[in-house]
């Protein structure tokens, strides 16, 4: 069966990484989350794609600039709040997540979690709940020294590799490894690569494959299709429409 994972949550009203998109993601179904970690000035874990709050609150300045009190005075662009990843542990700890750790303050991001992981319940959800994609060979490093058995994602690069080699049928010359989840994309330049073929390479090495972001409803189907494992998507109301028709299917 497929996991369904919700891309920064569902943001039809709600901006983007905030407790409300998150929530609304739920409410569709999800219970696999996806979001971004950034360090404000002080030490604090924020969620926040951007290095900066132009797109979401309108302000140039950058989240590593700003304390915690300041980036929790922002209004976003649809009225909510900055989230901290202490409340994302008191409300959402009970779902799994895929952490994206920003490369810009990624050691500092890696030392706060090393610090909150002395809490054995939220170490247990740093290792059995959570896995990291990380965008420097020396921060997975440091990561994986600090949380031992942490589970990072393979990159972009090993990605487009691994998904190379699957599309042209030579998987074994891809460097997939075994166990390991690779994201990869219904289209490439407006050309489909996803199907049921590539996949089973990927299967065939003992990897999983991540559906990324497909936009519309037939990229949805085009990726359920394959038999992806995961399918990583911005678009919840797709997620209640497929489980509808397939159940009706049977």
């Amino acid at each position: 069966m497929t996991t369904w994972i919700s891309h920064r949550g569902y943001t039809e009203r709600a901006t983007e990484n905030t407790a409300e998109a998150f929530a609304a993601a739920i409410d569709l179904g999800f219970e696999h989350l996806e979001t971004d970690l950034r360090c404000s000035r002080d030490g604090h874990i924020v969620l926040c794609h951007d290095a900066d709050l132009a797109r979401v609150a309108g302000s140039s300045l950058r989240v590593h600039e700003l304390t915690r009190k300041e980036l929790a005075e922002y209004r976003l662009a649809k009225g909510q709040s900055l989230l901290f990843f202490d409340e994302l542990l008191a409300d959402f700890s009970s779902y799994q997540w895929i952490l994206d750790i920003k490369p810009e303050q990624a050691e500092r991001t890696v030392t706060v979690l090393q610090q909150l992981s002395k809490d054995p319940a939220i170490e247990r959800f740093l290792l059995e709940q959570s896995r990291y994609l990380l965008w420097q060979d020396s921060h997975q490093r440091t990561l994986t020294e600090v949380l031992s058995g942490a589970f990072c994602l393979a990159r972009d690069k090993a990605c487009y590799r691994a998904g190379t080699a699957a599309l042209l049928g030579v998987p074994q010359l891809g460097g997939i490894q075994k166990g390991q989840y690779y994201a990869v994309p219904p289209r490439l330049k407006g050309v489909p690569i996803l199907s049921e073929a590539m996949v089973a390479r990927f299967h065939s090495q003992g990897a999983h494959v991540i559906g990324y972001l497909p936009e519309t409803s037939e990229q949805h189907e085009q990726a359920l299709a394959a038999g992806v494992d995961e399918i990583l998507t911005n678009h919840a109301p797709e997620l209640q429409k497929l489980k509808s028709t397939r159940s009706d299917s049977f």
